[in-house]
Protein backbone atom coordinates (compact mmCIF):
# COMPACT_ATOMS: atom_id res chain seq x y z
CA UNK A 1 0.00 0.00 0.00
CA UNK A 2 1.54 3.64 -0.93
CA UNK A 3 2.18 5.55 2.28
CA UNK A 4 -0.48 8.46 2.04
CA UNK A 5 1.12 12.45 1.97
CA UNK A 6 -1.23 14.91 3.63
CA UNK A 7 -1.18 18.56 2.53
CA UNK A 8 0.14 20.89 5.18
CA UNK A 9 -0.39 24.80 5.43
CA UNK A 10 1.04 27.07 7.66
CA UNK A 11 -1.95 28.79 9.07
CA UNK A 12 -2.29 32.36 10.55
CA UNK A 13 -3.07 32.05 14.79
CA UNK A 14 -2.96 33.52 17.11
CA UNK A 15 -1.19 32.04 20.53
CA UNK A 16 -4.09 31.87 23.00
CA UNK A 17 -1.47 32.46 25.78
CA UNK A 18 0.68 35.18 24.83
CA UNK A 19 -1.99 36.39 22.26
CA UNK A 20 0.70 37.30 20.02
CA UNK A 21 -0.01 36.52 15.97
CA UNK A 22 1.83 33.53 14.79
CA UNK A 23 1.42 30.61 13.06
CA UNK A 24 0.26 27.07 13.17
CA UNK A 25 0.28 24.08 11.00
CA UNK A 26 -2.81 22.87 9.43
CA UNK A 27 -3.84 19.75 7.68
CA UNK A 28 -5.71 20.14 4.27
CA UNK A 29 -8.03 17.38 3.84
CA UNK A 30 -8.10 15.18 0.49
CA UNK A 31 -11.82 16.01 -0.22
CA UNK A 32 -14.64 14.14 1.97
CA UNK A 33 -15.98 10.30 1.61
CA UNK A 34 -19.52 10.02 2.44
CA UNK A 35 -21.79 7.08 2.09
CA UNK A 36 -21.86 6.54 -1.84
CA UNK A 37 -18.29 6.87 -1.84
CA UNK A 38 -17.51 4.53 1.11
CA UNK A 39 -20.06 1.82 -0.36
CA UNK A 40 -18.85 2.14 -4.14
CA UNK A 41 -14.91 1.34 -2.76
CA UNK A 42 -16.56 -1.61 -0.61
CA UNK A 43 -18.39 -3.11 -3.14
CA UNK A 44 -15.67 -3.10 -5.62
CA UNK A 45 -15.24 -6.21 -7.16
CA UNK A 46 -17.96 -8.47 -5.00
CA UNK A 47 -21.55 -9.10 -5.95
CA UNK A 48 -23.12 -7.28 -3.43
CA UNK A 49 -25.35 -4.62 -4.86
CA UNK A 50 -24.50 -0.86 -3.36
CA UNK A 51 -27.98 -0.73 -2.21
CA UNK A 52 -27.69 -3.47 0.23
CA UNK A 53 -24.34 -2.15 1.09
CA UNK A 54 -25.92 1.54 1.57
CA UNK A 55 -28.81 0.16 3.66
CA UNK A 56 -26.22 -2.40 5.67
CA UNK A 57 -23.97 0.50 6.52
CA UNK A 58 -26.92 3.33 7.61
CA UNK A 59 -28.05 0.49 9.91
CA UNK A 60 -25.10 -0.04 11.64
CA UNK A 61 -24.21 3.86 11.95
CA UNK A 62 -28.01 4.12 13.65
CA UNK A 63 -27.03 1.80 15.69
CA UNK A 64 -23.91 3.01 17.04
CA UNK A 65 -25.12 6.35 17.71
CA UNK A 66 -27.71 4.89 19.47
CA UNK A 67 -25.34 3.26 21.39
CA UNK A 68 -23.15 5.97 22.14
CA UNK A 69 -26.10 7.91 23.24
CA UNK A 70 -26.65 5.55 26.35
CA UNK A 71 -23.28 5.82 27.02
CA UNK A 72 -21.36 2.74 25.65
CA UNK A 73 -17.87 2.32 23.96
CA UNK A 74 -18.42 1.73 20.40
CA UNK A 75 -16.35 -0.46 18.77
CA UNK A 76 -15.89 0.42 14.73
CA UNK A 77 -13.51 -2.43 14.19
CA UNK A 78 -11.07 -1.15 11.65
CA UNK A 79 -12.11 2.11 11.77
CA UNK A 80 -11.12 2.41 16.36
CA UNK A 81 -13.54 3.10 19.19
CA UNK A 82 -15.99 6.01 19.91
CA UNK A 83 -15.58 6.88 23.56
CA UNK A 84 -18.33 8.64 25.89
CA UNK A 85 -15.89 11.35 27.34
CA UNK A 86 -15.62 13.80 29.88
CA UNK A 87 -13.21 16.58 31.62
CA UNK A 88 -13.54 18.90 34.50
CA UNK A 89 -10.03 20.84 35.50
CA UNK A 90 -7.85 20.02 38.71
CA UNK A 91 -9.50 20.85 42.02
CA UNK A 92 -7.92 20.30 45.57
CA UNK A 93 -10.74 18.79 47.48
CA UNK A 94 -13.45 16.51 45.55
CA UNK A 95 -16.49 18.62 47.10
CA UNK A 96 -15.31 21.75 45.51
CA UNK A 97 -16.04 19.89 41.90
CA UNK A 98 -19.63 20.82 40.80
CA UNK A 99 -21.78 18.77 37.79
CA UNK A 100 -21.69 22.49 35.95
CA UNK A 101 -17.48 22.02 35.96
CA UNK A 102 -17.86 19.05 33.94
CA UNK A 103 -17.43 19.47 30.24
CA UNK A 104 -19.06 16.30 28.55
CA UNK A 105 -17.56 15.21 24.92
CA UNK A 106 -17.06 12.23 22.67
CA UNK A 107 -13.42 11.05 22.59
CA UNK A 108 -11.90 8.96 19.24
CA UNK A 109 -9.50 6.20 19.71
CA UNK A 110 -7.95 5.17 16.08
CA UNK A 111 -7.70 1.44 15.23
CA UNK A 112 -3.89 0.68 15.17
CA UNK A 113 -3.77 0.01 11.55
CA UNK A 114 -5.64 3.57 10.96
CA UNK A 115 -2.96 5.67 13.09
CA UNK A 116 0.13 4.03 12.12
CA UNK A 117 -1.00 4.73 8.42
CA UNK A 118 -1.75 8.75 9.09
CA UNK A 119 1.37 9.64 12.13
CA UNK A 120 3.27 7.78 8.80
CA UNK A 121 2.17 9.70 6.56
CA UNK A 122 4.59 12.39 4.36
CA UNK A 123 3.91 15.61 5.01
CA UNK A 124 3.87 18.02 1.96
CA UNK A 125 3.64 22.14 2.19
CA UNK A 126 0.76 23.72 0.59
CA UNK A 127 0.32 27.46 -0.32
CA UNK A 128 -1.46 29.55 1.69
CA UNK A 129 -3.10 31.57 -0.43
CA UNK A 130 -3.90 27.99 -2.99
CA UNK A 131 -5.31 25.56 0.52
CA UNK A 132 -9.08 25.94 -0.89
CA UNK A 133 -8.16 24.05 -3.71
CA UNK A 134 -6.91 20.34 -3.72
CA UNK A 135 -4.79 19.98 -6.73
CA UNK A 136 -1.47 18.59 -6.35
CA UNK A 137 -0.40 21.34 -8.72
CA UNK A 138 -0.16 23.82 -5.61
CA UNK A 139 1.82 21.85 -3.30
CA UNK A 140 5.81 22.97 -2.78
CA UNK A 141 7.88 20.50 -1.20
CA UNK A 142 10.38 22.36 1.27
CA UNK A 143 13.85 20.67 2.34
CA UNK A 144 12.55 18.69 5.36
CA UNK A 145 9.29 18.69 4.33
CA UNK A 146 8.64 15.17 3.22
CA UNK A 147 9.47 13.14 6.26
CA UNK A 148 10.35 9.93 6.45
Amino acid sequence: MARAKLKIVKASNINPKTRQQGFSARVITNGKAGYEEIVKEACHNTTLHHAEAKIALELCMESAANMLTQGMIVDLGPLGKLYPSCSSGWFAKAEDMKQNDVKLGLYYRPAKAVEEAIKGAGIVWVNAENNENNDESDMVEEPGGERE
